[in-house]
């Protein structure tokens, strides 16, 4: 099995240490898979002159020359990706072992995609400590941090947007129309805190953002007080 019809996605911006550390893990063990990278670091920004230095036969670089966001990048890359699967990754996760052949052969001609589930209210917001009746009645969040999608299908839903939860809108509509539990898969084991496979620092990227005096989301998108 190879990587032909997948295409890894990632968005960065003035994270270069952390972004190198997941793409050369991602590399590691897909050293020919089609990646498309958009970045939103500022010109002077180290992360702006490696970015732009992986560009290669199977490595695109966006250039944004802004912080385009997490999700409106991610959705500018779906726009390009030209195979039939994406590999969705965050710039700050580390591949220890690689998920990516089990994810594909859980994908059915219908799926949306395969990840790690979390569970938010129709804004996007979890809740610690929920009860069974609140989870019941929440949306079921495919997490943008590591996720196998179906590109065409992505498009038959709404896009990725800029938001704490980029991937609410589409979440919702899924849910909506009944198909959370038909056309959402869980990877087993897979959870927003990472699995096994993937290392996942959920405060990484807006960690990095705070301690250089920065909002963790740039934009009109604030973090507010979780439900």
């Amino acid at each position: 099995m190879n990587t032909d019809n997948i295409t890894g996605i990632t968005v960065c911006h003035n994270t270069k240490d952390l972004f190198q550390r997941a793409y050369e893990s991602v590399r590691k063990f897909h050293p020919m898979m089609k990646i498309i990278i958009v970045d939103g670091s500022d010109s002077r920004d180290p992360c702006y002159s490696y970015v732009n230095s992986l560009k290669s036969d199977i490595t695109t670089v966006v250039t944004c020359n802004y912080n385009i966001g997490h999700g409106r990048g991610m959705n500018l890359a779906l726009r390009l990706c030209l195979t039939k699967f994406a590999l969705i990754f965050d710039s700050d996760i580390v591949m220890l072992e690689s998920p990516v052949f089990e994810m594909l052969s859980m994908m059915d001609d219908d799926t949306y995609g395969v990840g790690a589930f979390d569970y938010v209210d129709n804004r996007g917001f979890g809740k610690n400590n929920h009860s069974p009746e609140w989870r019941a009645a929440a949306t079921k969040y495919l997490h943008p941090y590591f996720q196998l999608i179906n590109v065409n299908i992505y498009k038959q839903y709404p896009p990725y947007v800029h938001h704490g939860s980029p991937c609410i809108h589409v979440m919702n509509e899924i849910k909506r129309r009944g198909l959370s539990d038909k056309i959402l898969k869980e990877f087993p084991g897979a959870s927003i805190y990472g699995s096994e496979y993937i290392q996942h620092p959920t405060d990484g990227t807006r960690a990095e953002r705070r301690s250089r005096g920065l909002p963790e989301i740039e934009g009109g998108w604030e973090r507010k007080k979780k439900l």
